[in-house]
């Protein structure tokens, strides 16, 4: 799990991803992630693909976004998703 910013409410942000086996696709390497991201108060389903150097991010439904701004969490998610790639 890690910590990514604060909600409205002041409340932990946070995402728990799962990475599968990276497979080869069209000349390059795919990585799938999969996860939940939350507050303790509502959470939402995340998928993270990653492939060349685009990054597609597809969340579920819930109240998340009410609290804190998709914008931002789509910028912090795909910085440390980056990272996970890299390593």
């Amino acid at each position: 799990m890690i910590y990514l910013t604060n909600d409205a409410l002041d409340q932990a942000v946070y995402f728990d991803l799962r990475k599968q086996e990276p497979r080869k696709k069209g000349g390059g390497v795919e990585h799938l992630f999969y996860g939940l991201l939350g507050n303790g108060v509502s959470e939402v389903p995340v998928i993270v693909r990653s492939w060349r150097d685009c990054l597609e991010m597809v969340f579920g439904r819930g109240d998340l976004f009410t609290l804190v701004e998709e914008k931002a969490i789509r910028r912090m998610l795909g910085e440390v998703v980056r990272e996970m790639v890299l390593h």
